[in-house]
């Protein structure tokens, strides 16, 4: 995994193939193990489909708590829509700011 920025502490890595980048976010869920969450659709992102394993998961939640964070929600009310911690939302937001900053 390449780290292609940070976001207030937040480092947003992307796992590869040839044509695909799949965007990560590192985070400690209720288990307190931290790993890099994978943030697209298992159905756009060619490796949210594989297998997760202790350096990259797919977790449906975290998905869904990333996709608010882009249309705007706040933290304090992603980590209780989707049962996250507090921590994990917040960098959620973060990755989804950048995002949106990179688009810009």
């Amino acid at each position: 995994m390449r780290p292609t920025g940070t976001a207030l502490g937040t480092t947003i890595g992307t796992d590869t193939t040839p044509f695909h980048r799949c965007p990560s976010v590192r985070l400690a869920l209720h288990d307190g193990v931290e790993r890099a969450y994978r943030l697209d659709d298992p159905g756009d992102c060619p490796l949210s489909g594989t297998p997760n394993t202790p350096a990259s998961a797919y977790e449906p939640r975290v998905h869904l708590a990333y996709l608010l964070a882009r249309q705007g929600h706040r933290p304090d009310w992603l980590a209780r829509f989707a049962d996250l911690p507090p921590a994990a939302a917040h960098r959620l937001a973060h990755a989804a700011a950048a995002r949106a900053d990179a688009a810009a």
